[in-house]
């Protein structure tokens, strides 16, 4: 019989290394914004960065949170983020039991919290 961790492993997809990662996410911004049959420029405009950045992005330079945020929203992926927030991939139960233990943001409780970095 096979282990958990050998089964949990083939349904996850490789998730790309750091250094993948901002081509990665060039191609499906670039894949998506031609399927919307959007120019550049309309994503530009749509999303308040500049069709260099645009340009430059879709071909896989890093890009600050802040210009990806734009370009999700943009490309109408909102509520994905906020989803993804809502379910990270927990390395253990334990996280994920903390995780549905802790309150919503506004609650007096975790605003208290602090994490600390494990001895």
């Amino acid at each position: 019989m096979e282990s958990l961790d050998k089964l949990i492993s083939r349904q996850c997809p490789k998730a790309p290394s750091a250094e993948e990662f901002p081509r990665e996410v060039g191609e499906r911004i670039r894949r998506q914004r031609m399927a919307f049959d959007w120019r550049q420029s309309d994503l530009a405009e749509r999303s308040g960065i500049s069709e260099s950045t645009i340009k430059a992005v879709e071909k896989g330079s890093p890009v600050s949170s802040e210009k990806l945020l734009r370009l999700l929203l943009a490309l109408g992926h909102g509520s994905d983020v906020l989803k993804m927030l809502d379910s990270p991939h927990y390395p253990d139960l334990q996280s994920q039991g903390r995780f549905f233990d802790l309150k919503p943001a506004s609650s007096p409780v975790l605003a208290t919290k602090r994490v600390r970095p494990k001895a």
